[in-house]
């Protein structure tokens, strides 16, 4: 929309009547980033803004000092009977002094003299600037490792416990040692295999062993001889 230089004293009218920049872009059907433009670049536009608002503001601030001193105000009372006509009665109406608007008059007006003093003072060092942005970092950080969380699967579920084993049986006891038997009495039984027990083994155990081969015999052997010493065997095998 082009700027009109009308829009001034419209605007300034608007303004007393306590309205915002919203409500003057709704009023001259553009976006507030316009009604922003015309006050950078429109001398008379900003001017019309201003001072219509301080009116507005100069108009509230007098009316909560009469609230929080007390004022006279004059009020209507309609009276009608029947078909007859309405009558209207003016009267006036004292309203007391109000405590809440007198004490938020002095704070605005005296802070540090009427401040509450359970509030703390405004600290507006640069160390409680820079807690402030950690602690928002912080709470970001916190915000988007929550999400991440809902993001991911759940865990598996652990598997189900085994089922308990019966115990084992206790073992029989051992029968008490006689102490009259000594060890070498009863020597150990020899195993007894079956009829069918002996080839099985066998079958288990492998082919037999060959027999072991016999001696070489001696190139020559000496025999004792009759009339004493020793010598080849004799011719008659004597």
């Amino acid at each position: 929309m082009i700027y009109d230089p009308a829009f001034a004293d419209e605007a300034r009218d608007m303004c007393r009547l306590g309205a915002t920049d919203e409500e003057l872009a709704e009023h001259f059907e553009v976006c507030v980033r316009t009604i922003y433009r015309w006050r950078n670049t429109h001398e008379a536009f900003a001017k019309a803004v201003v001072i219509g608002k301080e009116h507005v503001d100069a108009r509230v601030e007098r009316a909560l000092y009469s609230r929080a001193v007390g004022c006279t105000v004059e009020r209507t009372k309609v009276f009608r009977h029947g078909d007859a006509d309405p009558v209207y009665a003016t009267y006036k109406h004292h309203l007391p002094p109000d405590p809440v608007a007198a004490l938020h008059w002095l704070r605005v007006r005296q802070g540090k003299k009427w401040r509450i003093r359970d509030e703390p003072e405004e600290d507006t060092s640069f160390s409680k600037r820079i807690d402030e942005a950690v602690a928002r970092v912080e709470a970001h950080r916190r915000e988007e490792k929550a999400r991440l969380a809902d993001r991911m699967p759940p865990p598996p579920a652990p598997p189900p416990p085994p089922p308990p084993q019966a115990a084992a049986p206790d073992p029989a006891p051992a029968p008490a040692p006689d102490p009259d038997r000594r060890p070498n009495d009863d020597p150990a039984p020899e195993p007894r295999l079956g009829p069918d027990e002996g080839p099985r083994l066998a079958s288990h155990a492998g082919p037999a062993p060959p027999p072991p081969a016999p001696p070489p015999r001696p190139l020559f052997e000496l025999f004792p001889r009759p009339g004493g010493g020793y010598g080849p065997r004799p011719p008659d095998g004597g």
